[in-house]
């Protein structure tokens, strides 16, 4: 099974309005910019994260669906249908959602400002992690992508629903390079439940 991941980013999607019953309303904004570090991810074990450019250039020839809020449910768009246009340019990953009808409230919190960011699901394929300063940096070199969505709180979450974690990225990274560091992981769970059990009393 894959363990896929959520990223939410501050990056506004815009709309692209018709007033025409020929045209529908259009969402376009950017899921990912190529480069730019995420904020610091993690609560125990801490790690920044960037994609590179061409990180998504096989993937966007799949099957991606555009949800709205992640809510599957809310499906916005398809790739195979040719309503989700997805194209990695100089900055990032784009996306272009051509709306369906019933999802014209959507639209108009969008234009209001309501929904001030974009998010994606992915699974990394090809990762590098770099340890040198205090705050080790992972970079996405190549992903599957599974999801775009516009989103009302784009924060990274620590924790998801279904989601693999953050510290558990980081761990399964420290277990590939070091075979003791079951050990030092088994240490650090007692930390955290004695840590709980004293927060409670």
């Amino acid at each position: 099974m894959e363990n896929k991941e959520k990223r939410s980013l501050t990056l506004a999607p815009e709309i692209r309005a018709n007033n025409s019953d020929v045209e529908p309303s259009k969402i376009f904004g950017y899921a990912v910019k190529w480069g730019e570090r995420s904020n610091t991810i993690g609560y125990y074990y801490k790690f920044e994260e960037r994609f590179e450019k061409g990180a998504f250039f096989d993937a966007i020839n799949g099957d991606v669906i555009a949800a709205w809020n992640h809510d599957w449910n809310e499906i916005l768009g398809r790739s195979t249908s040719g309503t989700l246009l997805l194209e990695e340019d100089d900055i990032g990953l784009r996306y272009e959602i051509t709306m369906p009808s019933w999802a014209d409230k959507y639209v108009e919190t969008v234009q209001r400002g309501d929904v001030t960011g974009s998010s994606f699901t992915f699974v990394p394929e090809v990762e590098e992690w770099d340890e040198t300063n205090e705050i080790a940096l992972r970079t996405i070199k190549k992903a599957k992508l599974y999801e775009v969505s516009p989103v009302i709180f784009p924060a990274y979450p620590q924790s998801e629903a279904g989601v693999r974690s953050m510290e558990d990225v980081f761990e399964a990274f420290q277990r590939s390079r070091n075979p003791s560091y079951d050990d030092f992981s088994k240490k650090i769970d007692l930390m955290r439940k004695k840590l709980n059990l004293s927060e409670k009393q």
